[in-house]
């Protein structure tokens, strides 16, 4: 997969997480503790975040990262 394809794919993850949690961007964001704009950023495919980010975001949504990647690995075997 290329990275904007992977960036694209990951994005679209996340603001599944996010809505399915009924939060939004801001709201995200305070629980990582970082400004809404980098999650916009993530959902719009524009960044690629390192595994530090991924790691926090993991946390914020209350997983371990295995199971957050796991996740992220079945949502992309959904949507092929």
């Amino acid at each position: 997969m290329e990275k904007a394809n992977f960036n694209k794919e990951f994005g679209e993850f996340i603001r599944l997480k996010r809505t399915n949690n009924n939060w939004n961007q801001p709201q995200l964001g305070d629980k990582m503790g970082i400004d809404f704009q980098y999650i916009s950023r993530v959902e719009r495919g524009l960044v690629s975040p390192t595994l530090f980010w991924i790691s926090r975001l993991a946390n914020a949504f209350d997983l371990p990262l295995e199971k957050f990647i796991k996740e992220f690995t079945q949502f992309l075997e959904k949507n092929k």
